[in-house]
């Protein structure tokens, strides 16, 4: 899936608007779905930490990008560890189509790993948004591919 730079910000902005409404929802979740629950959270900060420098609503800080951008690495690195086999009690957004397809999904957990570790290295040397903007709107298609094919829609 290609989306414009546009759009892929608009997506990042829904799953931002999404994780957060879900708090709520995810009180009553245990077990693995909860762990993967906290670890999605984490992911969507760490987007509206940067997804608000990109906006210009907060200054540029090169090093919270970074260390943002390495926890979503970090989290994207045991995304896969996070979804055993039919673990979809409770509350949990997963789709079977993750176990169906769990090369496509388990792909989509790399290729997050990866533009995540783009966007940490591109944010080490940047002296503002411009040169990290693309690094970031590559990581919420990424997001918006995966919650397209693996997630409930709200």
């Amino acid at each position: 899936m290609m989306l414009k730079p546009a759009t892929a910000l608009a997506a990042a902005a829904l799953a931002l608007t999404t994780f957060s409404g879900l708090a709520f929802a995810h009180s009553s979740a245990t077990g693995i779905v909860k762990q993967r629950m906290g670890l999605m959270e984490e992911i969507a900060e760490s987007m509206k930490q940067v997804g608000s420098m990109i906006r210009g609503q907060t200054d540029f800080d090169a090093e919270t990008v970074r260390a943002a951008a390495a926890r979503m690495a970090d989290h994207a690195g045991r995304m896969t560890d996070m979804f055993p086999r039919n673990s979809t009690s409770g509350p949990s957004e997963a789709l079977p189509a993750i176990w169906e397809d769990w090369d496509g999904f388990a792909g989509l957990a790399g290729e997050l790993e990866a533009k995540a570790v783009t966007l940490s290295q591109a944010a080490e040397n940047a002296q503002g948004v411009d040169e990290i903007r693309p690094h970031f709107a590559e990581l919420g298609r990424t997001c918006a591919a995966c919650h397209e094919d693996f997630r409930k829609a709200d």
